[in-house]
């Protein structure tokens, strides 16, 4: 890799140590991209405008938003105005000593600011460049503005997790969650190929082929028999289920394919009587009268509360485990004792809590966690020059959060 005397205040460390990556992007589907490398040990320098990234306001006050909190950690935050010559000048000697340059803007937008993918590789030969964008640079939407919302729709994901009769967006933001995953497996892809030849790559990841590709057993089913899927079809094929316990807290069982999970769990409820019953008898039977089965279920968890039914469960051996808000998440053992959270210091001399990356590795270790910066705060560090904007408040403490929620 390449080594960047300039590139970090501190020692680097995880198995990406001495990749540099410059980030063009905004909102999520870019900056969790280069979030999951920076959790890798790569030095991520966030370029923004003056005026920073939107999602820095996007709730609250101060610029510095939880969400832009969750997807900016690890970074080194500067600020240049890429319409500018001077911008554009800071942005080009970056990318002749970087690794990576990642954006994620509609297509065409950097080949027209003299950054695209080939002025980056006739700088950098060895320069990998990735562009995340909706619908991908060619098609009859290509050139649309592609925000979650959108791309969800019409990658197929709301119909798999949106009943029929209820006509709104849920979840999460799917397409730019997994657009930024494919980006991060696309990039380390390419940096491998580069040991081997010294040469970098373009790297194109659309939103929507992002959601084809995680959606590969609904879209191989209609492929190959012309059958489509919706919410339920996963868990009635998996023989996955939903209850609630005599205290009104939830829980689920996976059964799957074994026979013996369906047995154990008939012992654990005292219901044997259902071994005989022709409608559950085969897992066949079960897929098939999923929603009979289901109402019998819920009405024999109604009997006992939680805590007895996972205690039996466990006891037999059967998948299953409490159904978790998030607010449960964070106080659950297992959650605990794995160690997913860490405490970070802020710029105002407090500290926040922030979920860290879960995959451990033997020998490379891991990097040393930061907060998301400051708008402009590594300006001097990372281009020489003091910050040209005004740092704003970093996130109150989580008793001041509170406070304010009140």
């Amino acid at each position: 890799m390449t080594s960047h005397p300039t590139a970090a205040a501190t020692p680097a460390s995880g198995p990406l140590a001495g990749v540099r990556v410059i980030e063009l992007g905004q909102y999520i589907a870019g900056p969790f991209a280069s979030k999951l490398l920076a959790d890798l040990g790569a030095e991520v320098i966030k370029i923004e405008a003056p005026d920073g990234d939107p999602m820095r306001r996007w709730e609250g006050t101060g610029g510095y938003s939880p969400q832009f909190a969750a997807y900016n950690r690890n970074k080194r935050g500067i600020t240049l105005d890429l319409k500018s010559e001077e911008g554009l000048a800071a942005l080009l000697a970056l990318i002749a000593d970087a690794d990576v340059l990642l954006d994620n803007f509609r297509p065409g937008v950097a080949d027209r600011l003299g950054f695209g993918p080939a002025a980056a590789s006739a700088l950098n030969p060895r320069i990998i460049t990735c562009s995340i964008t909706g619908f991908g640079p060619v098609g009859p939407l290509a050139a649309r503005p592609s925000y979650d919302t959108v791309i969800s729709a019409v990658g197929g994901m709301y119909s798999q997790i949106v009943p029929a009769d209820t006509v709104r967006p849920l979840g999460p933001a799917f397409s730019d969650l997994l657009s930024g995953m494919s980006a991060t497996q696309g990039i380390l892809a390419a940096l491998h190929a580069r040991n081997n030849d010294g040469v970098g790559q373009h790297v194109e990841v659309s939103m929507v082929g992002s959601l084809i590709d995680f959606l590969t057993e609904s879209a191989s089913t209609f492929l190959q028999t012309g059958g489509t899927t919706g919410p339920d079809s996963r868990p009635r094929r998996a023989q996955a289920y939903a209850l609630v316990g005599r205290d009104g807290k939830a829980f689920v069982v996976h059964m799957s394919v074994p026979e013996k999970f369906w047995r154990g769990l008939l012992t654990v409820l005292e219901r044997e009587d259902l071994a005989d019953d022709v409608r559950f008898n085969t897992r066949e039977g079960r897929v098939a009268n999923y929603d009979e089965l289901d109402g019998v279920l819920k009405a024999e968890a109604l009997r006992m509360p939680r805590a007895h039914w996972m205690a039996k469960l466990a006891d037999h051996d059967i998948p299953h485990g409490a159904l978790n808000t998030v607010g449960d998440l964070f106080d659950d053992p297992q959650i605990q004792a794995m160690g997913l959270v860490e405490q970070l210091a802020t710029a105002d001399g407090g500290s926040v809590s922030v979920p860290i990356h879960s995959t451990g590795f033997s020998r490379s270790g891991r990097p040393e966690y930061r907060a998301a910066p400051l708008l402009g705060a590594d300006n001097e560090l990372v281009l020489g020059a003091p910050a040209s904007v005004t740092p704003e408040p970093t996130i109150p403490l989580a008793a001041e959060r509170q406070e304010n929620a009140s």
